[in-house]
């Protein structure tokens, strides 16, 4: 049985909720509600400020603007930047703050994630190395561009 945290609120805000179904797995919304409601009391009791723009702030942190798309024309692979929509950025940014946050140490998936939006907030967190990685990759590839 899920413990009730304290820190929900009438209606969680657009911005939080429109991703949320990133953490459902199998339909469990109530799981997902309880895992970004206790996420927010842990963010909130870690750093004593209100955890909504710290979220807004790390998901437009460690949000991608291009993916590289790997195609193949002549027999080989050719990899071209593609630019993200503000949708698709925000849901990679959350799926690499959740992916990241599965090596920090902590007991419950809600402080382990807590702890990635603080690492990425100070700056010392894989997903900000792995966006620049991608950064780095896509200006690279960008003369395949216009290859279509």
């Amino acid at each position: 049985m899920l413990h009730k945290c304290s820190f929900r609120q009438h209606l969680t805000p657009f911005f939080i909720s429109s991703h949320l179904r990133r953490l459902i797995n199998h339909g469990k919304h109530a799981r997902a509600e309880h895992i970004v409601s206790c996420t927010l009391l842990y963010i909130h009791a870690l750093t004593h400020t209100p955890p909504l723009p710290i979220i807004r702030h790390v998901l437009i942190t460690a949000s991608l603007a291009v993916k590289c798309i790997s195609q193949k024309r002549s027999g080989k692979n050719v990899v071209r930047p593609a630019a993200l929509t503000e949708n698709q950025r925000i849901r990679a940014g959350v799926h690499v703050v959740l992916a990241t946050s599965k090596n920090k140490s902590g007991k419950t998936v809600e402080e382990r994630l807590a702890r990635e939006i603080i690492a990425v907030v100070n700056g010392d967190s894989k997903a900000i190395t792995d966006k620049e990685v991608a950064h780095k990759q896509a200006m690279v590839n960008r003369a395949n561009a216009l290859v279509k």
